[in-house]
């Protein structure tokens, strides 16, 4: 796989980052808060372009197919755990690549932490400055991972004590910002608390919505969020239905970003029938009430993040244990690949105006 980031930024990036402000000092919605109705100015995503295209596999729309039984792996005591409903669900990032390129990764956060020096935010239209926020938020986010990468269960990392959701790891304008301030005190404020937002918040593991394999832009980004709509609540991750008993089960994703629905059930009703396929829609009118207990805190690699094998006593020796998770990853891959291929072709949605098999060209879909 070719290099995910243009070494070339390495030479555009000679500037350094001036002073931090505290964040807690300023009232971020607001100072961030203005823009140029109609400017015609446009950010460039190239580069972003481009570790996304390397990174991501495109994975399709969900069919609900449960996966595979968990099979134990031979001569050992481990047993990779899955949830069937979700393991197939999610576009993938190839971390494995990514982790190599560790400055790479952190220029090109840098270099979009410094886009308001050049250019101030205010200049933009509103559209412009929300691909910004989205940008720079993913792109941080997969930095992250990548640091901690093979780690296998992102719940803590994401929602513990010591969440990088918290940490104050971006700076724009002088000012130190959480992932949390971007969503909250920037988007949630200034976007009227649209709901759509929390689709465009990669969060790096399977059960949250997906990563795209193509930067937001002020052109395409209210369509690529509403597409990330469409797929996460028409797959398992988003929603699950065990018929009957009026009870539909949600994402905890949604229970999480609960903010973005103040009447949360009714709220998140009307928000799911707006995205919801026919065939899923009449259980979600008939609801009474809504679960928030689908998860799934796999990191979304490429392999599944295969836990370290270790060979029981007197069955297998260290290189027959390592050839085994060598063989599991390879399988995983081509699992994934079939997987894909299903998807590409088959379900109830076509899509039109369209020229690759990707997102790429923001296709638009629709529910026979």
């Amino acid at each position: 796989m070719r290099t995910l980031i243009s070494m070339t930024l390495i030479a555009f990036l000679h500037l350094s980052m001036s002073t931090n402000a505290n964040a807690t000092e300023i009232h971020l919605a607001q100072h961030f808060s203005s823009y140029s109705e109609e400017s015609p100015l446009e950010m460039d995503f190239s580069v972003v372009n481009e570790m996304l295209h390397a990174g991501v596999i495109y994975m399709g729309y969900s069919t609900r197919k449960l996966s595979e039984r968990p099979k134990e792996i031979f001569g050992t005591r481990f047993r990779h755990y899955k949830d069937r409903a979700t393991e197939n669900e999610a576009n993938r990032f190839f971390y494995e690549s990514l982790v190599k390129q560790q400055q790479e990764i952190d220029l090109l956060k840098q270099s979009l932490e410094l886009i308001p020096e050049e250019t101030p935010l205010n200049l933009y239209s509103k559209e412009e400055q929300l691909a910004y926020w989205l940008n720079l938020y993913n792109v941080s986010l997969i930095n992250e991972v990548a640091k901690i990468y093979p780690k296998y269960d992102l719940r803590e990392y994401l929602y513990g004590e010591q969440s990088i959701l918290e940490n104050k790891i971006i700076t724009v304008n002088n000012i130190k910002l959480s992932l949390n301030d971007i969503q909250y005190d920037i988007l949630q404020k200034n976007y009227d608390n649209d709901p759509l937002i929390i689709y465009g918040l990669y969060q790096g593991n399977i059960g949250g919505p997906n990563i795209r394999r193509k930067a937001y832009t002020g052109y395409n980004v209210y369509k690529s969020l509403a597409d990330n709509a469409f797929e996460f609540i028409n797959s398992n991750r988003g929603t699950q239905f065990n018929g009957g008993d009026g009870e539909v089960r949600i994402s905890q994703f949604y229970q999480r970003n609960e903010s973005f629905f103040p009447d949360f059930e009714n709220d998140l009703k009307q928000h799911l029938l707006t995205y919801a396929k026919k065939t899923i829609s009449e259980d979600i009118q008939a609801a009474r009430s809504f679960n928030a207990n689908i998860k799934n805190w796999k990191i979304a690699d490429l392999y599944g993040s295969k836990r370290k094998i270790r060979p029981s006593a007197g069955t297998q020796s260290i290189n027959e244990a390592v050839d085994n998770e060598l063989y599991t990853k390879n399988m995983r891959l081509l699992e994934l690949m079939r997987i894909r291929a299903v998807n590409l072709g088959g379900g109830s949605v076509t899509v039109t105006d369209i020229e690759t098999d990707d997102e790429d060209e923001l296709p638009e879909v629709n529910d026979n």
